[in-house]
């Protein structure tokens, strides 16, 4: 099939290890005194958990050590009913995304809208300088034109 500009690559390299879901009920508050512990396997930084029907973010839970997610029972009270999805991933060392043919340089980006730890944009051209201070994410939607610099010191996904 013919491309206008670059032919699709494949960045994502997680693979889903393992997907539970459990009720409220089915809560460990033993193990973790103050937290609702479930277990499922994972790589640290590689979980998705939804609760209700709902994404949570990071911050509503604690998963760093591959094997259980801990809730906080002072941040959020599960009724027995409640439905908890965890889902795993895994992250091969040997697939981690390096592309060396993006080349970003000029001005800067404007127009940001910071929330949490994303960065959201609404314009298909920047040209302002931009950083992306180390332990933050950011991602731009395309096509994304540049005539800034952008400093990347943490995690910046052009999708």
């Amino acid at each position: 099939m013919a491309y206008i500009g670059s032919s699709p690559k494949n960045i994502n390299t997680r693979s889903v290890i393992d997907h539970k879901e459990y009720l409220g009920s089915h809560a460990d508050t033993s193990t973790n005194s103050g937290f609702y512990t479930f277990y499922a396997n994972y790589t640290p930084g590689n979980v998705t958990v939804i609760i209700r029907g709902v994404n949570a973010g990071s911050s509503d839970y604690t998963a760093t050590n591959g094997t259980d997610i801990r809730i906080s029972t002072s941040t959020l009270t599960l009724n027995n009913d409640d439905v908890i999805e965890i889902i795993g991933y895994t992250t091969p060392s040997s697939q981690i995304l390096e592309r060396s043919d993006v080349n970003i340089t000029g001005g800067q980006a404007i127009n940001l809208e910071k929330l949490d730890a994303k960065l959201f944009m609404n314009k298909n051209e920047y040209t302002a300088n931009l950083t992306i201070p180390a332990g933050s994410n950011g991602f731009f939607c395309g096509p994304v034109s540049f005539t800034g610099t952008i400093n990347i010191e943490g995690v910046l996904n052009i999708i």
